[in-house]
Parts: structure tokens; sequence; C-alpha cells
């Protein structure tokens, strides 16, 4: 094997944490000695795990070191009374080299675990968040389809009769069109060529019916953020023409202020 597979195996990782085979260790300690980059690569893990064991140390009470050193020197060291000493030297019994490792590889499997499962909510979260934001976009780009189709559908009506509405003199670039149904008398208007309202101010929608203006409500230039195209307004019998004007935000006016578009039918 190359030092470039060596290194990408895995195996170096498993000899840093102890929990190689017998054959393994073998393998990487011949490796270790013919090529450097591998003896550096075993080095830097070590070095890795032992930097991240100090950053994320958490110092335990005294107490509790405490504990555990009376723990072991009672599992360790037998109580024997005096008459029972015997004379010669006393053989002792310690914690083997096999349970310090174990316990090494424990904590670095621990510490290995932590990482994996950090790193993976990190990605899951992101990924999760990225997917409620393209739900979001997809339904708002839905709500949008399904607004032009309907614009689309009073537009396109065969009953559908437009009646354009031209601005006054002192208005002469602003212009609305009306969509008259000949069949129901429903009333829609496009306002989206109105000019945008002063603040405090609002445009009304009239018909002049009987030679008399009547209101038809009050119009909305944007929804959502967006400019309004069709807007359905109050329905009427008799219209000879229609009317916007511009009136202050609130009630709707008795009688139109300055009217800004008008059109017959």
């Amino acid at each position: 094997m190359e030092a470039t597979d060596i290194i990408s195996s895995g195996l170096l990782e498993l000899y840093v944490m102890g929990i190689s085979s017998p054959e393994e260790i073998l393998a990487v300690e011949a490796w270790a000695i013919q090529y450097p980059e591998v003896a550096a690569e075993i080095a830097a893990i070590r070095a890795g795990m032992e930097s991240y064991a100090q950053t994320h140390a958490i110092a335990p009470p005294a107490s509790v070191k405490e504990k555990i050193f009376a723990s072991i020197n009672k599992a360790t060291t037998p109580v024997v009374s005096m008459e029972e000493r015997p004379t010669g030297a006393a053989k002792l019994h310690g914690i083997t080299p096999f349970w310090k490792y174990a316990a090494a590889a424990s904590i670095i499997l621990l510490i290995g675990s932590v990482i994996f499962n950090y790193t993976y909510y990190n990605k899951y979260q992101t990924v999760n968040d990225d997917l409620q934001a393209m739900r979001t976009e997809l339904e708002q780009q839905k709500q949008l389809a399904q607004a032009m189709h309907d614009d689309m559908g009073v537009m396109t009506d065969k009953n559908a009769m437009p009646v354009s509405l031209k601005g006054m003199p002192d208005v002469a670039d602003a212009a609305a069109r009306i969509y008259w149904m000949q069949d129901t008398h429903e009333v829609y208007i496009d306002p989206s060529n109105l000019p945008q309202a002063p603040n405090g101010m609002q445009y009304q929608f009239w018909a002049i019916v009987d030679g008399k203006p009547v209101s038809g409500g009050m119009i909305n230039l944007l929804k959502d953020g967006r400019k309004v195209h069709v807007q359905k307004m109050k329905s009427f019998g008799n219209v000879q023409a229609f009317a916007v004007s511009l009136e202050k935000a609130g009630p709707e006016a008795p009688a139109p202020t300055k009217v800004y578009v008008m059109g017959k039918i």
C-alpha cells in the first residue's frame, strides 16, 4: 500500500484509539517506520485527539477524585490483619495495563461519537432549513400562479366588457381598466397603472348610476407585497361610467373628492 492509501484507510485512527487487531498494530507500526508521512499522520491524530479532550474536559469536583481513588485502593489492596500478614514480601495487585488502555479507548470512542453526532445534527438541521425554505418558496409560487390564473380568467371571459379609464388633465399619466361582466353585472378593476397613493390617502372606486356617483369600494394597489392586477368591486346594474378618486384612508367617502381617472361604457 502507498502512504496515501494507508492514511485514507482509517486504520491509523483505529490504531491511535487502541482498538486495532494485533495484525493491524504490527502493520501500522511497520508502515510508520517505512513511511515518514504515516508516522507524522499518527502524531497529528494523537495531537488532535489530545487537544479536543483538553478543550472539552470538565474538571470533576475534588470529592469525586477522592471517591475514585478510595474505591481503587479498596478494590486492589486486600485487608489483612496483623496476625494473618505473611512474613515474606507481599504480592501487590494493581490495575492491569489492559484496563487502562480499555478505559482510554472508551473515552476516545465517546469523544468520537460526540463529534459525529454533533456534525450529523448540524448537517441535518441545515438540510431541514433549506427544505423548509424551498417549501415556503414553492407555496408562494403556487399562490402567485393561482392569482395569475384567476386574473386571466376575468380578462379573457367572453362576457367581460373592458372599459379604459383615462387620467384627468392634471394626472394624465394615470390609468386603469375595468372589466364589466355583461351577464352578471360584476365589476373588476385593474389598478396597476395608478400612481402610488400618498401616505394617508387611498383610491376609491365609483360607478356613475343614473347620473350620480355610487361608491364601489376602496382599491388595494398591493396584496402580499405584490401589485394587484384584478380586484373585484361592488356590482352595479344600469351604469353609464366608472371613475377612481383619491380620498383619505379610512371609511368610504360619501362623494368623490379628487377624481384621477374616468371612463364611459
